[in-house]
């Protein structure tokens, strides 16, 4: 079942909310909207009491909802669960653990929550929650870019580009989704580079360019994406990466 709430200020963030007991679920939405209300962020709440029913949605619409508040005990599907299926539809939605155990706060990091809440403690850190949702949300990247393949032309969210990689003089797009594009106009990675204007974006070589927020870590000479995709940074290149991912860090924290 579901239940939708609007709370009106100046923004809006369509929060789902998961809890299989009712008590718990209307405290949370209570606490969601006067919290909302004390950082004048507009919110539209949706209530689930099965995680399934929220998932089904999702897998609909993946960009239906901009935060999840789960509560990680459920009898039908856990949280940790809920979390893991809901990863493999949307991995940019925010998410927001709920539970009166803390012996689930390890096995949690692993969906990348943005916080985790103790059920003693909400009211005190729901509003802490909702104030990073928004700030999250408020910080990612609208910018598009329009490319040609040999089907037509397609804009993507500079947020959506993992990275850009050329090879045998055609340069292909890798996407958060998976998907791989091969661009039909021959261009340099350094126009291309030029292009987007977006410090989000770094040359890593005379062949690749990568979105620092998909770089997990970075060793030596070389970067490992979220995905697991390993790329080799050049030496001349080496300083300038550092740099914009202590600024891309810097400027989120």
């Amino acid at each position: 079942m579901e239940i939708t709430n609007h709370t009106r200020g100046t923004k809006m963030l369509s929060i789902a909310i998961c809890d299989d007991q009712q008590d718990s679920l209307e405290t949370i939405e209570e606490e969601l909207h006067r919290s909302s209300k004390n950082l004048n962020v507009e919110i539209e709440t949706h209530l689930y009491t099965d995680g399934n029913d929220m998932l089904g949605l999702m897998k609909n619409n993946k960009d239906y909802f901009d935060v999840v508040f789960l509560d990680i005990d459920m009898p039908k599907i856990s949280g940790l669960d809920v979390a893991a299926k809901m990863r493999s539809i949307n991995q940019e939605i925010l998410l927001v653990f709920i539970s009166a155990h803390e012996q689930y706060v390890f096995d949690s990091i692993d969906y990348s929550p943005i916080k985790y809440i103790r059920k003693l403690k909400m009211h005190d850190e729901i509003e802490l929650a909702l104030k990073k949702a928004n700030k999250c949300i408020n910080s990612r990247n609208t910018k598009t870019i329009i490319i040609k393949t040999d089907d037509g032309e397609i804009r993507l969210r500079h947020d959506d580009i993992m990275y850009f990689e050329m090879y045998r003089r055609r340069i292909t797009v890798y996407i958060n989704n998976g998907k791989a594009i091969e661009l039909k106009e021959r261009k340099t990675i350094k126009s291309l580079y030029e292009e987007l204007d977006d410090e989000d974006f770094v040359q890593i070589h005379s062949g690749g360019i990568v979105n620092v927020k998909y770089i997990y870590e970075y060793s030596g000479y070389s970067i490992t994406l979220d995905n697991e995709t390993k790329l080799v940074i050049s030496r001349s290149r080496l300083k300038e990466v550092k740099e914009q991912m202590a600024r891309y860090w810097r400027n989120r924290v």
